[in-house]
């Protein structure tokens, strides 16, 4: 045994003198890309923040979190966790940060921004994301005295239940029911199958205290739809579930699992007449029930989740643009040519292709996700005010804009996972969290070829608007315009470089697509099909449809904003991020080319000079790169990344890491003495 601890005891010294040889400056290539940046990083940084003054409270949080409280938000011992562990270690960073928004009388700016700081590692995320904003928009001004002071105070945690076990996006399909007594003036809500029970609301399985429960309302028989209801779940006392009340987690996900996402199984549980949230809907003593606006305004929460989720993709843009950046920049492996030392990764053109259009991504999902959030309060202003005119609008562009940037981000954050090599196998690496934690946005608050539904089908009536002479705005104005007379507007290479005429061919594409969708409609319809069989057999051209719609969203946002930019800042700087925006358009028309081909917007001798633009776009972006990531301005413990940390020292860090995993604690694991020395020495069979 003495032989075994003065082993160990060299293994500890040996691993800290190791360490200590590793210098601790930036790694000279990365700073040579830092120092040959061609705009000011720090202008870019202010932009992004909204100004200096959001910069320097973000990084008063930061030194907050990541220095006076540096052992409980550390990231470094993450990626080693039990899922008990992640979720305790998790509950213990949202009560401090609860705490402290409580007791620094945060802004819900301050919050937000603390969010993005610490990655949403938060197991109680619902109760601020969704629990708060649904009693804000879905109770009375009464209900919402009641309720606000003690959310908000966390004197009560909540959670929003709606998924079920066997519905999820079909709303109108839940099983959950809400029974009123008259006699006791009481709902009795019920899980009568076991598809009925709640499955997958987050902080449900031990947190929170309190759900609002999305239930079918049932008065004499009568359906009147789903409506929310104020659930106690658990004894503020003891924290017991409450009588009739079943609640506990749904096991292991693939990311997340700080998150106790949970099932909830309701036995005839009584809840008050008043716990049903009456702002949109009604029901009254003796049983009268009264819709006091369209049942629609229901999903406004919704809604605001799904803008919220856009935001949510850009952080994971930005987390994985700045670890492939940054790693590609310091990562040296093999020559272009014999006898040279061993080239930068990020040198190599089919590199840049990996990394490129994560980086530019990034920065239109910041634009956008800007963008939605102001479309978003100026709708809800009117949304509650009981003015639901823009609520569709609304509706059919946060949902296909969450499953467009998701899929986008899925696909991105993953080839830039796979830019790292071997390393980015490694969840130490932070992308391959990130990678899986991305996966999850294609699902949640609505599965995107769902969405993308929800969208052509508003699309389907804009362009029927459109045909009878009724002029649509926003998004859909484009459906007005007459292309009979179109000539694609790229007549030489140069014009691959302006982006007004890039957005008319993506503008063309749309409009193609979505009508030629519109006519097969009408033809099947003419026909005498059922109308759920003409949905049917058009589906996939549908959801083809929704994406070109939305790309062209997508694109008229990032050049509308960048174009902004040309008053607000520095020549230099609007100079970079034109070539990003370009170099984003023409990727996607690359990427599409099929479409754009198909629908005769673009010809072949147009494609092969967009492919060429795309890669000498490559060759302009590459000496900006690193300073377009650093812009972002991520704490190291918010790239949580050994790969991407603002040194660049990775290999350090890399093994560094390992000194946290448990399996290192010891020289010799029990599996040894269990098993592997009975077969090394022959001498008797594993212990099983």
């Amino acid at each position: 045994m003495a032989s075994v601890i003065l082993c160990v005891k060299m293994a500890a010294r040996l691993t800290a003198e190791f360490l200590k040889d590793w210098k601790k400056e930036v790694n000279p290539d990365l700073q040579k890309e830092r120092d040959t940046c061609t705009f000011n990083i720090q202008e870019l940084t202010f932009m992004l923040d909204g100004g200096p003054e959001k910069t320097k409270r973000r990084k008063e949080l930061e030194n907050i979190f990541f220095t006076r409280y540096a052992d409980l938000f550390s990231f470094k011992k993450r990626s080693s966790q039990s899922k008990s562990e992640m979720y305790e270690s998790s509950v213990a960073k949202s009560v401090k940060v609860f705490q402290m928004k409580r007791e620094q009388n945060w802004s819900e700016e301050d919050f937000e921004m603390t969010a993005r700081i610490l990655n949403y590692d938060f197991a109680l995320s619902l109760h601020h994301t969704m629990f708060i904003p649904a009693i804000e928009r879905l109770a009375t001004d009464e209900q919402k005295a009641q309720w606000l002071p003690l959310a908000q105070s966390y004197q009560i945690i909540g959670t929003y239940a709606q998924t079920e076990l066997g519905h999820g996006t079909n709303l109108l399909g839940l099983e959950t029911t809400a029974t009123f007594d008259r006699a006791t003036d009481e709902f009795v809500l019920n899980t009568p199958r076991l598809s009925s029970m709640k499955w997958w609301p987050g902080g449900l399985a031990k947190s929170s205290t309190h759900a609002i429960v999305l239930s079918q309302l049932l008065i004499d028989g009568n359906n009147h739809g789903m409506h929310p209801f104020m659930v106690q779940l658990r004894s503020l006392d003891d924290h017991m579930p409450m009588p009739g009340i079943k609640v506990g987690d749904i096991g292991k996900k693939i990311g997340a699992n700080m998150v106790d996402n949970g099932y909830l199984i309701l036995d005839k549980v009584r809840i008050p007449r008043q716990n049903m949230f009456m702002r949109n809907a009604t029901v009254t003593k003796d049983g009268k029930f009264t819709q006091l606006s369209n049942n629609k305004a229901n999903y406004a929460t919704m809604v605001l989740v799904r803008v919220n989720i856009i935001s949510w993709t850009r952080d994971m843009m930005r987390h994985a643009a700045c670890v492939s950046v940054r790693y590609s920049a310091v990562r040296r492996q093999t020559t272009l040519k014999p006898g040279t030392p061993e080239q930068q990764v990020l040198d190599f053109q089919t590199q840049q292709l990996k990394t490129f259009p994560a980086l530019a991504a990034a920065y239109a999902c910041h634009l956008i996700a800007e963008d939605m959030l102001a479309s978003y309060h100026a709708a809800y202003t009117e949304i509650m005010s009981g003015n639901n005119r823009k609520l569709a609008e609304l509706h059919a562009q946060s949902s296909g804009l969450k499953a467009f940037l998701t899929d986008m981000s899925t696909a991105m954050v993953e080839t830039c996972r796979r830019s790292c090599g071997g390393h980015g196998y490694l969840m130490s690496s932070g992308v391959a969290q990130n990678m899986v934690s991305t996966l999850a946005l294609v699902t949640i608050e609505g599965e995107n070829t769902v969405l993308y539904l929800q969208t052509a089908r508003y699309l389907m009536k804009q362009m029927a608007n459109a045909v009878s002479g009724t002029k649509t705005d926003g998004p859909t104005a484009y459906m007005n315009r007459d292309f009979t007379s179109y000539v694609c507007p790229i007549e030489v290479k140069q014009d691959c470089r302006n982006l007004n005429k890039l957005r008319e061919v993506y503008t063309q594409r749309a409009h193609r697509v979505v009508m030629s969708v519109a006519q097969k409609l009408q033809l099947d319809m003419e026909s005498s099909l059922p109308q759920e069989i003409v949905f049917n057999k058009n589906m996939v051209e549908l959801v083809r449809a929704a994406k070109a719609h939305l790309h062209l969203t997508v694109i008229d946002i990032y050049i509308t904003k960048v174009d902004n930019l040309r008053a607000t800042c520095s020549t230099e700087l609007y100079k970079v991020m034109t070539e990003l925006c370009n170099f984003f358009v023409v990727h996607g028309m690359v990427q599409e080319s099929g479409d754009f081909l198909e629908m005769e917007t673009l010809g072949l001798s147009q494609m092969e000079w967009l492919r060429q633009e795309e890669m000498e776009l490559l060759e302009v972006l590459r000496p900006n790169a690193v300073g377009l990531v650093d812009a972002f301005d991520m704490h190291d413990e918010t790239v949580a990344s050994t790969l991407g940390q603002y040194d660049g020292n990775a290999y350090q860090h890399l093994f560094e890491s390992t000194q946290n995993e448990p399996m290192n604690q010891t020289e010799v694991h029990p599996a040894y003495y269990k098993h592997l020395r009975g077969l090394l020495k022959g001498t008797n069979q594993s212990k099983l």
